[in-house]
């Protein structure tokens, strides 16, 4: 091979890449600032540089998730596990869409592969708990909601979870102390304070906010 054109490949790869990386930058900025549009438009000028990139797709899933396509959102999520089937992100916000338009059953799998692959993905124990809550598998959801729970006890939104399930299980004393816990991480949280006093608890006292 002739070196000179062995280093125009080269040079040409490199400015391919490099324009991936700054679409992809762009892309992100644009999703961040809340124009999923423009973030769009971004990913699928980097997608036609790179069609075989499965974090492009990955984006591309939470750019039209918020824009409300939800077809396009699956369509791209779907090719980010094909190209990529352990990708485990994608299969619990692929699962996460899916539940959303009332897919339990196809939620449930890819939050069941989430948790196959990344056997302490907390979220996907959460949202594992609230497919199958959903579907009235009470027991099953609220061992979900326990799972999240110990791998990560700072996750509020799981304990809420799991108090809901404990109080639809009649185990009121369970289901106040977690609702206690929820409150003393985030004491403005309503629904927390409401299903408190829904379980017959007063609920603590609104902390004064600081001087």
């Amino acid at each position: 091979m002739d070196p000179a054109a062995g280093q125009s490949t080269n040079r040409l790869a490199k400015a391919r890449d490099d324009r991936i990386s700054a679409l992809v930058r762009q892309g992100t900025e644009a999703l961040d600032s809340g124009n999923p549009a423009e973030a769009v438009r971004l990913y699928l000028e980097a997608l036609q540089l790179s069609p075989k990139d499965e974090d492009l797709h990955y984006n591309l899933g939470i750019a039209y998730t918020r824009q409300k396509m939800t077809e396009k959102a699956l369509e791209h999520y779907g090719e980010a596990l094909r190209l990529f089937p352990d990708y485990v992100e994608a299969h619990n916000n692929l699962g996460n869409l899916l539940m959303r338009t009332g897919r339990l059953s196809e939620a449930i799998d890819h939050f069941r592969a989430a948790i196959k692959i990344m056997p302490d993905y907390a979220s996907a124990y959460n949202n594992l708990g609230t497919a199958l809550l959903q579907q009235d598998r009470l027991d099953e959801a609220t061992l979900q909601f326990e799972k999240a729970v110990v791998l990560n006890p700072d996750y509020w939104e799981a304990r809420y979870n799991l108090g809901q399930s404990y109080l639809r299980q009649g185990r009121i004393q369970e289901a106040k102390a977690e609702f206690e816990k929820v409150l003393k991480a985030r004491p403005e949280f309503g629904p927390a304070r409401q299903s408190l006093q829904r379980a017959g608890e007063p609920p603590p006292a609104p902390r004064p906010s600081p001087p």
